[in-house]
Parts: structure tokens; sequence; C-alpha cells
């Protein structure tokens, strides 16, 4: 590796990096990428706390009394054989075969290699068992997300089932003022095929009214339409309304009247507030 590193093979080393894994030119090649790349950061930051979590969750394995015993009884073996002859009655040692460094230097050479291996196979198993850890949580992240999406998007769903069985009960519900077996209909109309014309429908059993215009103009400014139910003794308002541009309009009112109390229907033009009482003179009316 040198200090020109891609983005790629550094990110590929973070994990060995994580598990210090690294030879110091390898270490010092990648961190000086990982210095001045944010997104190299922040992603051995989660390695390496993954990989203390790791560290963490692993737990020694003890050491039998038979593997105990063995090792004990190996060590013991080799001190013996490379003990020095003691001197006879005191004089000078006979001799020295070899020295123990020499005859324990093959041993503490195959020990290196051995600890070696061990190490390498332990850092491949830590690092495949972080990779692991790490892709996992990803994916538990991703499908978290996943899961929050799909339950908005069943949210909308939800509402928009909701609007439409709403507005389908309220076309019911009209069709049904319109054509039921105890609706009234009164026709308000003049003699000029031009002229404002309108149709009232009275569902008794309801007490549900819709008055439906056709050809009306639009009121002067500040002025406004008002619909009147006329009985013998008073002029109830049904509401104000205003034409759409093409000259309809729909007033819906639900107001409770006995059924023989009815002796008119009017529209007047009012100011944009609406009227206790007429203002001005019907030019809509229908009598019953």
């Amino acid at each position: 590796m040198t200090n020109g590193m891609t983005h790629e093979e550094a990110r590929d080393a973070l994990e060995a990096l994580a598990l210090d894994a690294l030879d110091a030119s390898e270490q010092g090649a990648v961190l000086a990428h990982v210095a001045g790349c944010p997104e190299c950061q922040d992603a051995l930051a989660a390695l390496e706390q993954s990989a203390g979590e790791l560290l963490h969750a692993v737990q020694p394995i003890a050491m039998s009394p038979a593997q105990r015993n063995r090792v004990r009884l190996r060590l013991l073996a080799r001190a013996s054989a490379g003990r020095p002859e003691q001197p006879l009655g005191g004089g000078e040692a006979v001799s020295i075969a070899s020295a123990p460094s020499a005859r324990m230097a093959p041993v503490r050479r195959s020990l290196m290699t051995r600890m070696h291996w061990m190490a390498t196979a332990a850092g491949i198993v830590a690092i495949a068992s972080l990779a692991l850890l790490v892709g996992t949580r990803a994916e538990r992240d991703t499908l978290r997300q996943s899961l929050q999406v799909a339950a908005a998007e069943r949210g909308m769903r939800a509402a928009a089932l909701d609007t439409l069985q709403s507005a389908l009960a309220d076309r019911d519900r009209l069709i049904a003022n319109l054509t039921g077996p105890q609706v009234a209909v009164m026709t308000l109309a003049s003699a000029n095929p031009q002229a404002p014309n309108g149709r009232m429908f009275w569902d008794q059993a309801h007490d549900a009214w819709v008055f439906v215009a056709h050809n009306l103009a639009q009121p002067a400014a500040g002025r406004t339409y008002q619909l009147w139910l006329v009985t013998p003794s008073a002029k109830i308002s049904a509401g104000t309304f205003m034409p759409a541009a093409s000259g309809d309009a729909i007033v819906r009112a639900t107001y409770a009247l006995p059924k023989d109390s009815l002796a008119a229907v009017a529209v007047t033009e009012e100011p944009a507030s609406g009227s206790a009482q007429p203002t001005t003179t019907p030019f809509l009316v229908a009598a019953r």
C-alpha cells in the first residue's frame, strides 16, 4: 500500500485497521487516507465500536486440568533437558553438551510460528465476524426504514380511502334526497328561457333540502343570493350561496318543517353577510 491509495483500497482495509491487524506501513497509509476522508472516518468509527462490542462478547475458554498437567510436564521436561552439568567435588564442571539458548531456539521458532498462525486465524475470524455484524446492522437499518415507509404509505392509503368513502356516502345521501319516495319537488322558473330557473327537492323523511339552480348571473360586488323557505307565518333562511361561473348552483340544508306548512320557496339578492329577513323582491319563486 502507498500513501496514494485509492478510496476503495482504504475502505477495504478499514476492517483490518479496526482490529489492529495491519503492519506499520499499511496502517500509516490507511490512516493518511482516513484523515482526509469524512466517509472513511465515519466507517472506521463504526467498525471500531463494533470490534469493541465483539471483543467484550467473546468469552475466554478455561483450560482443562488434563491440558494444564500436560503443559506443566512439557515445560519441566524442556527445563531439565536444558540444565548444565553441576560441578563434581567442588571442581569445575565436566562439560556442557550445548547451550540452553541454542537448544531452545528451534522450540521458540516453532512456538512463534504457531502463535503467528493462531493470531492470523483469529484475526481472520474476527474480521469475518465484524463484517457480518456490520452487514447485519446495515440490513436491520434498511428494513427499519422500509417498514417506516410502508407504514406511512399505508396511512396515506387509509386516509385516501376514508375520503373516498366519505365522498361516496355524501353522493348517496344526495341521490336519496333527490329521488326518495317522500321527496317533494318545486320548480322555480321564469317565462324567459335564458332567465334563472331552479328546483327544490325536499326529502320530508329526513328533513333534507336540496336546491339546484341554473342561468344565475353573478351578484354585484358585496352581494350574495339567499334561499328562503316561506310558511304562512315566517320566512326562514335556508342559507346564502354564490353561483359558479357557469351560472349553476347547488344548496343543501337540513331543516325540520311540518309537511303542510310550506307555502313557497324563494331566492333573493342580499348583502354578502346575508339577512335575517328578505330585503329585496324574490327573483325566483315557487309556490306549493
